[in-house]
């Protein structure tokens, strides 16, 4: 017969759910002789300076007697904890429960000292109490659901207000400090809360959305890989032809040979120059595979994005001097790209990008290009936009892929968004097309980034 799960009660799986949100390193960290003897310090300093400090005891007016009464308590329960607990490595449950009457004790501590102290020192001591309660809050994360601290603290007061009730002159302030402080907690454990759901969330869509470019650039990894196996097949089969084309000529050659002494010399010019072309033609050819094989093989270099933006912008400022281009960071310097070719090819896409802003569709340009550049928040990438007020794009090529040899422009060669969107495709970044809102051509460019 299989067993039924076991029910625990709503208070236990209350606590396991808060126990799991809570920083255990923080807390084992806590447990060092440093941040012992610290605690111990301060909360010594603090019943010197309201019970017996010269000049300073009478705005406070605390017996030193039932201050060191009530400090001891947490003293003892923070050492004691630190001996028991400072060897283990993990962080369990009844660690947790120990773990919280050690802070009971301490806010007990100091709402006493605002039940023990008169006005208007009462009042000072009762804003460190709530500063100390909102922080602990925050870093234990109170809520109504998970409300164990909060108790905590309402034992606390309930016995600093029987030393109140008990003839102290701090009634009237811990009415006031008291409830201030169990706001403060609740209202800024749930803000951390909520701000820690709210990062969660940021880290998972920042997840899938990495994950869909990993996923888009493994495509165009794989499209890459795939072409550049295709460029080196037509080489070996150029490598073939041009054999087979030496050979062909090393035979009229021999075939001129029996020709008469006229006719030779210039069938052997002829057969020589053939010869000669071949050579150029098989050298050039080698050249290219090379250079192929190397690029395929290369890894991405880091690059300063600020250096070559700003490099890109004094360069085609003096080709179009009639053009406005303004170079915007955020933050002042970037992380550096990770791009292949390094800053060459960088520095050629964006180039690229901005003269064809500048130039327009050949009839009209752009008179002002804004060039910014920052962090992408949601996938980490680096990003570039470049914004002109030039004539944009046609609506039919927004989200036409760029097509060699495609040109508006008279005098244009059509390789220069094509290429760029080569390059950025390598590098495994992305390059979109959009028309701005006013007008005028909107690109966006998106890099991978260095991470320290």
């Amino acid at each position: 017969m299989k067993a039924l799960p076991m029910a625990f009660p709503p208070g236990v799986v209350a606590f396991r759910r808060w126990m799991r949100a809570q920083d255990a390193s923080r807390l084992l960290a806590s447990l060092r002789v440093r941040p012992v003897v610290g605690f111990l310090l301060r909360g010594s300093a603090l019943v010197g300076l309201v019970a017996w400090a010269p000049g300073v005891h009478a705005f406070f007016a605390v017996p030193l007697t039932s201050a060191l009464a009530c400090f001891l308590p947490c003293a003892i329960h923070r050492v004691a904890f630190a001996f028991v607990y400072s060897r283990r490595r993990r962080v369990v449950a009844g660690s947790w429960l120990a773990w919280l009457p050690g802070l009971a004790l301490e806010h007990f501590f100091l709402a006493s000292l605002v039940a023990l102290a008169v006005l208007p020192g009462a009042l000072v001591l009762g804003v460190l109490f709530i500063g100390t309660s909102a922080v602990h809050g925050q870093h234990y994360r109170v809520t109504w659901r998970e409300p164990f601290l909060l108790l905590g603290t309402l034992a606390a007061l309930l016995g600093a207000a029987a030393l109140a009730w008990n003839g102290q002159p701090g009634k009237v302030p811990l009415a006031i400090v008291g409830p201030s402080a169990l706001v403060a907690q609740l209202y800024v454990g749930s803000l951390a809360v909520r701000y820690a759901q709210a990062r969660m969330d940021a880290d998972r869509l920042r997840a899938a959305v990495h994950a869909q470019l990993v996923e888009q650039q493994e495509r165009d990894v794989g499209r890459l890989t795939q072409a550049m196996a295709e460029i080196l097949g037509h080489h070996q089969g150029m490598d073939q032809a041009l054999h087979e084309a030496g050979t062909a000529a090393d035979m009229m050659k021999a075939f001129g040979a029996q020709r008469g002494m006229l006719a030779r010399t210039g069938f052997e010019d002829q057969a020589r120059q053939l010869q000669d072309s071949l050579r150029q033609l098989q050298q050039m050819v080698k050249e290219v595979r090379a250079k192929s094989r190397r690029f395929a093989g290369t890894e991405p270099e880091a690059v300063d994005l600020a250096l070559v933006l700003e490099s890109v912008q004094a360069q085609v400022s003096l080709r179009f001097p009639d053009v406005d281009i303004h170079l915007e960071l955020a933050p002042s310097r970037p992380p550096r790209a990770l791009v292949r070719g390094g800053p060459l090819t960088l520095r050629r896409v964006v180039e690229n990008l901005v003269v064809n802003a500048c130039e327009g569709n050949g009839d009209q340009g752009a008179t002002r290009v804004f060039i910014r550049a920052r962090t992408e928040p949601l996938s980490g990438r680096l990003e570039v936009e470049i914004e002109d007020d030039g004539p944009g794009f046609p609506p039919e090529r927004l989200n036409a892929p760029a097509e060699e040899l495609y040109t508006t422009k008279p005098q244009g060669t059509g390789l220069g968004l094509y290429t760029s969107e080569c390059l950025l495709r390598a590098s495994g970044g992305l390059l979109h097309r959009h028309n701005g809102p006013g007008g005028g051509a909107l690109l966006r460019i998106l890099l991978p980034r260095e991470y320290p």
